[in-house]
């Protein structure tokens, strides 16, 4: 075996999610990860990892090990830290079942086997794993299930909540239940007609010895086959249980989770209610939620087949990370010790985009509902942020589902970015009621930009869209500028030409002095547009590179021209391996970006940077055939094993991190969308 972790939970990049677009476990976001596809780990397995119901910010468990115990050969073999190889997938583009294998070699020279397919149900708030094992020699084995519970309320929620958990035992049922007070999840298996355990155990976290050790320690580590049988527990916890299934050569069981905020009892039913329905039926019923979400979308690509399946397991992707708000988190990812399960208005922009483009219009509305719900108010308590900022108009940095800000800092994009979103949905729908639900969202955040001119002619200093530096950021400024275009064209259909004149009249001010401000020659790198102009910190400097974010000065904000010589010459530079992957054709943020696994300077890119990069280089001519070949060929390359796009890759294209990052699924959307289309979708009004 390999030597067993530390800790029981080990940081991954998340190759796949799931969820189910309809009925009761709607709200269900399961994560999973083949570690093989990954060369940072020891490991060649592959996992069903975080998962929450209600919240998608808020975990109820994690890390759910199978394990099997081979008594002959006195050894424990677990799917992350024992397989030989392994495969995960979705069932199909629009179909995200999950499906896991894990191989495993004994040390007898047998080898064996363990499948899992993973679907939430659409009948009730649960959802049902289905597990078979194989084996090519008949030793005596018990299987085992292990995970830890995550269902602790966080400390924005309660510093002071108690996870506790036991078991219940009914008569034809064994049960493992959790709950932090507010949500309750439950643990059933069946085998051959029994739903009972064959030893249980609730542990604490992180605790190899003792009466207290965790069931991870208990099982995996004592490596003896047996669990110390403990009926509850609470604190930070783990859990498990046990399967014997004697010398059979294979094995099929069920393991049911059920969630519920009523309570326990609720939770337990719906895990026996999954139970009962059957893997296939669930199955079924979730293909079934999926197929007729997908008819009801919009038509798809047609043509190349591989294209038409990246683009619709993006829209899947976009869906899955659909939280119960009716906004979508930017990512099913946790690297180190921060996560990216909130919502951040910027990201919800780009997805409003790429969903409209793709014709799912609900969604779309219903994201810009939540930008028009969670907007900072007058009637809000507290307007003013840490700079002291009255923020009255603006969106926070992200928030948690609940609508609770998170980060606060002002970034422009993120005000600027609201209104596009909504001019775009009015425009694209041709409905005249958007434009009335939202336009109060729209005037109060062109108000707040209005008020943001620094007194000479241009917007004063934010936050850039990375998160680093606080000067007039290139992307910022000019979403700016497009956010008060979009609200001139909707002041002046509802009347108001004063309103319609004042932001065309400051956008056009601003858009002239944006070279002054934003664009640099002769740094170390050449002429280019720049991150940021008079950072307060920042290195790189801040002031001296090119940056991605800026060609996002012509796509989508259409202040800049594709064509544009600085932009064009920011562009050119893109190609230079200090900025680009050196095996693939993938650009990163900047040069010198050390936001990254190691926290140092890798070679690599952002494919949605890569995306913004290859508009710029189609529209202007420096490269026709940017787009297609982006669509086509280079973003194949950047996906995992369930055909998601990251956030990151390495220099040789191999996934980074974060590999559902919406953003980046929605860029692809847009990609294919705009090559169809002959022209980029979604451009801002012009000057």
């Amino acid at each position: 075996m390999t030597e067993p972790p530390t800790d029981f939970a080990v940081p991954s990049d998340k190759d796949a999610i799931t969820s189910t677009p309809a009925g009761q476990s709607q709200h269900v976001l399961v994560t999973a990860n083949r570690y093989a596809d990954n060369p940072r780990y020891p490991y060649q397995g592959a996992l069903i990892e975080e998962t929450s119901a209600f919240r998608s910010d808020v975990e109820l468990f994690y890390d759910l090990h199978s394990m099997v115990w081979d008594a002959e050969l006195a050894e424990t073999h677990d799917v992350r830290n024992d397989a030989i190889e392994s495969d995960l997938e979705w069932a199909s583009a629009t179909v995200p079942e999950l499906r896991l294998r894990n191989e495993f070699e004994f040390g007898d020279g047998s080898t064996g086997s363990i499948e899992q397919g993973l679907v939430a149900s659409s009948n009730q708030c649960s959802l049902l794993v289905r597990n078979r094992a194989r084996f090519d020699a008949a030793h005596e084995r018990t299987l085992f299930t292990v995970f830890n519970l995550g269902i602790k309320g966080h400390s924005h929620e309660d510093p002071n909540a108690v996870q506790a958990a036991h078991v219940v035992h009914a008569d034809d049922c064994d049960v493992l239940t959790a709950t932090d007070g507010n949500r309750h999840v439950a643990f059933a298996q069946a085998h051959d007609g029994s739903r009972r355990f064959d030893g249980h155990r609730i542990g604490h976290s992180g605790r190899r010895s003792g009466p207290e050790r965790s069931a991870w320690a208990d099982v995996y580590e004592e490596n003896d086959g047996w669990i110390e049988e403990t009926e509850s527990g609470s604190g930070d916890l783990d859990a498990g249980f046990g399967l014997f299934v004697g010398d059979e050569e294979s094995a099929e069981w069920l393991t049911a989770v059920g969630f519920a905020t009523e309570s326990e009892e609720k939770a337990i039913a719906h895990a026996r209610d999954a139970l009962d329905a059957g893997y296939e039926s669930e199955r079924e019923a979730f293909a079934r939620a999926w197929r007729e979400w997908h008819d009801g979308v919009g038509e798809r690509p047609t043509g190349d087949s591989v294209v038409g399946d990246l683009y619709e397991r993006s829209l899947t992707s976009l869906k899955c990370a659909e939280d119960h708000c009716q906004a979508m988190i930017a990512g099913a990812f946790k690297p180190a010790n921060m996560t990216y399960k909130f919502i951040w208005p910027r990201d919800q922009v780009v997805v409003i985009q790429a969903l409209a483009a793709a014709g799912a219009f609900d969604e779309a509305r219903q994201a810009l509902e939540w930008l028009d719900r969670v907007q900072i108010t007058a009637g809000d308590e507290e307007t003013s942020d840490d700079r002291g900022i009255d923020r009255r108009g603006t969106w926070w940095q992200n928030y948690y589902t609940t609508g609770e800000p998170h980060w606060r800092a002002l970034q422009l994009d993120q005000v600027g970015g609201p209104i596009y979103a909504h001019w775009l949905l009015w425009r694209e729908t041709g409905d005249d009621d958007v434009l009335e639900e939202h336009y109060e969202m729209s005037e109060r955040a062109a108000t707040f930009l209005l008020e943001w001119d620094n007194g000479y002619g241009f917007p004063r200093k934010h936050q850039d869209p990375w998160e680093e530096v606080w000067g007039h950021s290139t992307e910022g400024s000019a979403s700016a500028i497009a956010g008060l275009r979009c609200m001139a064209e909707m002041a002046e259909r509802t009347g108001d030409e004063g309103f319609a004149t004042e932001c065309r009249e400051r956008a056009a001010t601003w858009a002239d002095n944006l070279d002054t401000y934003c664009f640099r020659e002769d740094t170390p790198y050449g002429d280019h547009y720049v991150t940021a102009a008079d950072p307060e910190y920042g290195e790189p400097a801040p002031d001296q590179r090119p940056d991605a974010a800026a060609f996002m000065a012509y796509w989508p904000w259409n202040v800049l021209d594709a064509d544009d010589e600085g932009l064009v010459s920011t562009v050119e530079l893109a190609d230079d391996p200090v900025w680009r992957a050196d095996g693939t054709p993938c650009v990163g943020r900047y040069p010198g970006d050390t936001y990254t696994p190691s926290g140092t300077a890798e070679d690599g890119g952002w494919p949605l940077c890569e995306a913004y990069a290859d508009v710029v280089r189609w529209q202007s001519g420096v490269d026709p055939d940017a787009v297609a070949d982006y669509v086509t060929e280079h973003a194949v390359e950047w996906t995992t094993s369930a055909g998601l796009l990251p956030e990151r890759v390495d220099g040789d294209g191999t996934v980074s991190w974060n590999a559902n990052l919406q953003w980046s699924q929605a860029t692809y959307v847009l990609l294919v969308e705009s090559h169809l289309r002959g022209e980029p979708y979604g451009l801002a009004p012009g000057e």
